[in-house]
């Protein structure tokens, strides 16, 4: 395998209720790209003190709750979540992630459950 491509892991980086995530391994530190194959949805909203997160919907449709905003999606579109916004998303659809700086366990605020995860 060429150095400069990367596979999508074998194994889920994290897992939770309504989701699983898979980082690939980048040379570049100031960024993470994830695979995210969305079953449910995120089972909490949460803010991100520091992170900004990127989101391009791949395949299928759900919808995002931005700031006490409910957004459909669908295929082909990008959602940019900034930092210090509470947000949360549901469906049935992959996602391609991008978090800046990269993720850290303080970073995360849960704010609430989401709705379909009570």
């Amino acid at each position: 395998m060429n150095k400069y491509i990367k596979k999508l892991p074998q194994k889920a980086t994290f897992t939770q209720i309504g989701l699983s995530g898979y980082l690939f391994p980048v040379q570049n530190k100031n960024f993470e790209i994830y695979f995210i194959k969305v079953k449910r949805g995120h089972d909490t909203f949460i803010i991100s003190k520091k992170c900004s997160h990127i989101y391009f919907v791949l395949t299928g449709k759900g919808y995002f709750i931005i700031d006490n905003k409910k957004i459909n999606v669908k295929a082909g579109m990008l959602v940019d979540v900034p930092s210090k916004v509470e947000y949360t998303y549901a469906g049935t659809m992959d996602l391609l992630l991008i978090i800046t700086p990269p993720w850290f366990k303080e970073n995360e605020i849960i704010t609430r459950k989401n709705s379909w995860a009570e």
